[in-house]
C-alpha cells in the first residue's frame, strides 16, 4: 500500500505516463498494489483518470482506495472469493 500523498501530482496526470510505468513494474513482478487516499480532486477533472481507476479497481493487481476500511472490505471479499 502506498499513500497517494507520497506519489506527487505527476503520478495522477496520465499524460506523464508515470503511473502506467510504475504500475506495470508491480504487475510484471506479480505484486499487488493499493494506492490509499482520496483522489477525487484529480478524478473529477480527468475522465481518463476516472476510467483508469474504474478499470483497475475491477481487477486484482491495483486498487485505488479511499481509506483502510475500504481496503479491509476489498481484501475480505477477495480472500473469501
Amino acid at each position: 500500500m502506498i499513500p497517494v500523498s507520497r506519489l506527487g501530482d505527476d503520478f495522477l496526470d496520465l499524460k506523464t505516463r508515470i503511473a502506467g510505468e510504475v504500475i506495470q513494474k508491480f504487475v510484471n513482478y506479480q505484486i499487488r498494489l493499493a494506492i490509499l487516499g482520496d483522489i477525487s480532486a484529480w478524478a473529477d477533472t480527468s475522465k481518463p483518470l476516472r476510467d483508469f481507476v474504474y478499470e483497475t479497481n475491477r481487477g486484482r493487481s491495483l486498487w485505488f482506495i479511499r481509506d483502510l476500511a475500504e481496503l479491509d472490505q476489498r481484501l475480505a471479499i477477495h480472500v473469501a472469493g
